[in-house]
């Protein structure tokens, strides 16, 4: 197996890359808090049909939400649909002449705040990725495992980003704070393989690779259980948190990807690093 370890360590890096042209081909679905737009939940009675609604307002995303105590329809339209009208025809499906007597909320974002949002998300993706390189550059002081440190992290994004395309989650400001928790929890595991396998000298090269790998994946696992339980209690008691079961999904998403950088990718470009890189100078 190790003799094949530099193949195996390219293949996630791969996959990262196909996530990139796919969400490129594809793109990335935006929630209002980047595109701007008008937000709407009300209590529906049980098996309210909005298929008219639908049909009136076809750029508009209707969506009903089940818990154990009520019935909710989520409405997200855009800054190009006349929104007075929609809450006409809102107040007129569910046979009320005003949508303040119903168990309502309303949430608008204008475009300037909007892209103004987008500008500060950018920003704060892009100098977390500045300064964990500064400071894994300056812990480990050798560019190839702190490249590989930051190699891992970008990986993790892209592919987590990817899936975020691929299951048409939006980007907002819930997912982007959630790709930032992952930027986290890609440098702790990455970190602590590479700290033991540079700085400690009591085990042999694979003995420190294995211990490290027990400590890491217990602790990738655990929050992967939790983010998965976190999943399925939103999706089937909460369900009017959807901002949780984003969150739920993009993290399951890159905890997992992280499996296979940190233990695939970044082992390997360690294992070579140590082997026969170092040596050879």
């Amino acid at each position: 197996m190790y003799k094949n370890y530099k193949v195996l360590t390219v293949i996630p890096v791969i996959l990262a890359l196909l996530s990139v042209v796919f969400v490129s081909v594809n793109g990335l679905n935006q929630s209002i808090d980047v595109s701007g737009g008008t937000e709407i939940t009300v209590i529906v009675p049980n098996n309210f049909d909005y298929s008219s609604l639908e049909k009136q307002y076809p750029n508009v995303d209707f969506k009903i939400s089940k818990s154990s105590s009520a019935e909710y329809l989520d409405i997200k339209a855009g800054t190009g649909v006349d929104i007075n009208q929609l809450r006409t025809s809102l107040a007129t499906a569910l046979n009320t002449d005003d949508l303040s007597n119903l168990q309502y909320t309303e949430k608008q974002i204008g475009s300037t705040l909007s892209s103004k949002f987008w500008e500060q998300g950018a920003l704060a993706v892009g100098f977390a990725f500045l300064f964990m390189a500064i400071v894994v550059y300056v812990i480990f002081r050798t560019p190839v495992p702190s490249f590989a440190v930051i190699l891992a992290a970008a990986s993790d994004i892209a592919i987590a980003i990817g899936g975020m395309s691929i299951f048409g989650i939006p980007i907002s400001t819930s997912t982007i704070a959630a790709l930032l928790m992952l930027i986290g929890y890609s440098v702790d595991t990455d970190i602590m393989l590479t700290t033991r396998v540079l700085k400690r000298k009591s085990d042999t090269l694979e003995g420190r690779i294995n211990q490290s790998m027990k400590t890491g994946m217990t602790m990738s696992i655990t929050t992967i259980v939790a983010m998965a339980v976190l999943y399925f209690v939103v999706s089937y008691i909460v369900p009017a948190a959807e901002m949780l079961k984003d969150i739920s999904v993009v993290l399951l998403i890159g905890l997992i990807a992280d499996l296979m950088l940190t233990w695939i990718t970044n082992v390997g470009i360690l294992r070579y690093y140590v082997t026969e890189l170092k040596k050879s100078k």
